[in-house]
């Protein structure tokens, strides 16, 4: 498996961990000094993520990436392109389209994401 689909697999992974609120397959995609920027410009880090996920603040119904694209960097990846999804906010549903960008670090064991931002469109 080349890196670049093993980074997207990755992610699936992450994903999908996400929507069933796996928290404990979640924070194992998570680097433990994660920034993660939100469309609205809120950031916070892996732990403040975990709980909204954790309290129920935050449901995430779905996410699916369109246009993907990744660049290597050494060990670091920059990947981007368009999250679309369904989520409740604080009761409120809500369907996302946004742009975005993450970091990863790839190595032959795993694959951790340092980094995301999003922003509407």
């Amino acid at each position: 498996m080349t890196q670049f689909k093993a980074l997207e697999k990755a992610d699936a992974a992450r994903r999908a961990a996400m929507v069933n609120a796996n928290l404990n397959d979640l924070a194992a995609y998570l680097d433990e000094g994660l920034r993660w920027t939100h469309s609205s410009g809120k950031t916070e880090g892996k732990a403040a993520l975990l709980d909204s996920i954790r309290s129920g603040s935050v449901l995430y119904l779905s996410l699916e990436v369109e246009e993907p694209h990744i660049s290597q960097h050494g060990h670091l990846f920059i990947y981007s392109g368009i999250v679309s999804g369904d989520v409740i906010k604080s009761g409120a549903e809500k369907k996302l389209r946004n742009k975005f960008l993450s970091v990863w670090h790839l190595d032959d064991t795993k694959a951790v994401m340092l980094a995301w931002q999003s922003t509407g469109i």
